[in-house]
């Protein structure tokens, strides 16, 4: 039957001539090669910022590298978790209810002076991508947190980097004079990553008195092993150039999830809303915070112990075996020691992860991250074994004390 014959074929279905076949790749050739170039010029200049994640195996590894909660979070955040999963509520986009009133909450501003984001990198992101015009300045202090440069750099700013320095901290005086017309953001990392360098409220509310005209971002991703009264979250009112960003990610102990927040005033809250996509936040996230807000003890307790015990017993340490380390007012510490990058590898050897880093200066450290005081005391024994025996560091290459 008619039905059953297969339709004829029309002259577009007809392979093409050799002749054609030839004539069309001489015109789709140009177009491969606009294509290849459609990404901007600066874009393409960039490097991505890779993380050493690859053999980080915690079943393997104690982790002291990335900076993070080195315990588990207890049973009441993860039993949310698997309630809602066994709910089955997968299938549905995210409704958030009451999260960014609750987080405000816990921040001490109001709901509208909140936002929260994909981890603290969108929030930062998001801050530069609003504030910051094509070819204007940022001043980042360095040695600093990677994700800064990177967010500067994808909107082609021109980056100026005045330097933390070990034992007068905070550049503050040098960040003042190069703050200029052509300034559109200062980022400013308290306390500093790698550095652990605190940086005063009196300090950044300076910055900001002296510029008005620009941004100031200031990530306060440590906020809670810092003490409370340098926070500049109870400023923002007096300041419509400030933004804070904060994250879930560290003592709170959910980095996977992705949970971070932004203070602000409530103009520059809808101004980011606009940019931000409206279901940007994965809802697991948010199911894990409102279970760990609830009962918060945990963090608490967490900061205690690497704040009261565990980091003054390893500063301790390092003082009597005469290593130079930077003050830090995080639950990290960067310190020299001689060879730190055989150091580096004896120390993985015996079952332990730590961060070799470059200061400002292009001098190699090690950031250690501070865990509970047993895991301190498994670092201390690894590092007895492999450090000369009964000696104390002469220093060498590294920085005077």
């Amino acid at each position: 039957s008619s039905a059953q014959r297969p339709p004829a074929r029309r002259e577009s279905d007809r392979a093409p001539s050799a002749e054609s076949a030839q004539s069309a790749r001489a015109v789709h050739q140009p177009c491969l090669q606009r294509r290849m170039s459609v990404v901007k010029a600066h874009i393409r200049a960039l490097k991505p910022y890779v993380p050493p994640l690859e053999g980080r195996n915690p079943d393997k590894f104690t982790l002291l590298d990335f900076n993070e909660r080195t315990i588990p979070v207890p049973a009441h955040v993860t039993d949310a978790l698997k309630a809602y999963i066994d709910k089955g509520g997968l299938q549905r986009y995210p409704a958030y209810g009451d999260l960014q009133a609750k987080i405000a909450e816990y921040a001490g501003v109001a709901k509208e002076e909140c936002m929260f984001t994909n981890g603290s990198d969108q929030g930062i992101d998001l801050i530069v991508r609003c504030c910051c015009e094509k070819g204007t300045e940022a001043i980042i202090p360095s040695p600093t947190f990677a994700m800064y440069d990177q967010a500067a750099e994808s909107e082609a700013l021109v980056i100026r980097r005045p330097h933390f320095d070990r034992v007068k901290g905070f550049p503050l005086d040098e960040v003042l004079s190069i703050v200029g017309p052509q300034t559109s953001i200062v980022v400013i990392s308290n306390p500093n990553n790698p550095t652990g360098t605190p940086v005063t409220r009196d300090a950044i509310l300076a910055i900001c008195r002296k510029a008005p005209h620009c941004a100031i971002l200031v990530d306060e991703c440590y906020y809670e092993f810092m003490g409370p009264k340098e926070s500049v979250s109870g400023d923002i009112g007096a300041f419509p150039n400030l933004f804070v960003c904060r994250t879930f990610s560290k003592t709170w102990g959910i980095p996977s999830l992705r949970l971070g927040y932004v203070l602000t005033q409530s103009a520059n809250i809808d101004a980011l809303a606009c940019v931000r996509g409206p279901y940007d936040i994965n809802h697991l996230a948010g199911i894990a915070l409102m279970a760990a807000l609830a009962d918060r003890q945990y963090v608490w307790d967490f900061v205690e112990e690497v704040n009261q015990k565990a980091k003054p017993m390893f500063e301790e340490y390092l003082r009597r075996r005469g290593v130079v380390f930077w003050p830090s007012s995080a639950n990290f510490i960067f310190c020299y020691f001689d060879d730190p990058v055989e150091l580096e590898k004896g120390i993985r050897s015996k079952g332990i992860l730590v961060r070799p880093k470059k200061d400002a200066a292009g001098t190699m450290g090690l950031r250690v991250t501070i865990g509970t005081v047993a895991q301190m005391e498994a670092l201390i024994k690894a590092l007895d074994e492999l450090l000369p025996h009964g000696a104390i560091e002469t220093p060498s290459k590294r920085p005077r004390l």
